[in-house]
């Protein structure tokens, strides 16, 4: 799980204090490559793993991994779909980050 981190320099209270982290948790996510490419692939429509990754290039285990970390923090939906699922992105999800980043670089 990663653990928002605390900034008091720009937020005059708990609620832009709790954005700036939340914004921090996200920029912390999407600095990794696989997970911008990811994110990428995933503005098509819903993919299952055996998709991303020939598209990334890289195996199904760090796929999952990836994967997993972009879900925790919102980004991403998962449907069942037999033994397949398929993630999609969490469009309301990341209007919310847009708009905390947007409130702290204003």
């Amino acid at each position: 799980m990663i653990r928002p981190m605390e900034f008091r320099c720009c937020a005059k209270n708990s609620t832009e204090a709790e954005n700036v982290g939340k914004t921090y948790a996200f920029l912390r996510a999407v600095s990794d490559s696989n997970r911008l490419k990811i994110l990428c692939i995933l503005q098509t429509g819903p993919k299952c793993v055996c998709e991303i990754v020939p598209a990334v290039g890289i195996s199904d285990k760090l796929a999952s991994h990836h994967l997993k970390h972009l879900k925790a923090i919102g980004l991403l939906v998962e449907k069942r779909e037999g033994k397949f699922v398929r993630y999609s992105l969490d469009r309301k999800t990341i209007r919310k980050y847009k708009k905390f980043f947007n409130q702290i670089i204003k």
